[in-house]
């Protein structure tokens, strides 16, 4: 504590104003998650976590990762990067 240089304290309420989080909550209650990111909008796939499988920093990578993966396959997303690969671009 000695060599804090600053110290927030975080709330409930603190996350419903910053966050913009209904009641203070982080992702959504199980019954709300949203099965898959899918949306009536073309081409527009949401991931995070309200989406399934939920919080925390794995679920939310794997929500993304599954966003991709309804857009390219993922043998198409090697290709790619094996093509930026030989180029040089990564």
């Amino acid at each position: 504590r000695e060599r804090v240089v600053m110290d927030l304290i975080g709330s409930p309420l603190t996350h419903e104003r910053f966050l913009r989080r209904p009641s203070g909550t982080y992702g959504s209650a199980t019954e709300d998650y949203l099965k898959d990111g899918s949306t009536p909008i073309s081409n527009l796939v949401l991931c995070g976590d309200g989406i399934f499988p939920g919080i925390g920093v794995p679920a939310v990578a794997l929500s993304g990762a599954s966003a991709a993966n309804s857009m390219v396959t993922p043998l198409k997303q090697w290709q790619t990067l094996d093509e930026l690969k030989q180029k040089s671009i990564i």
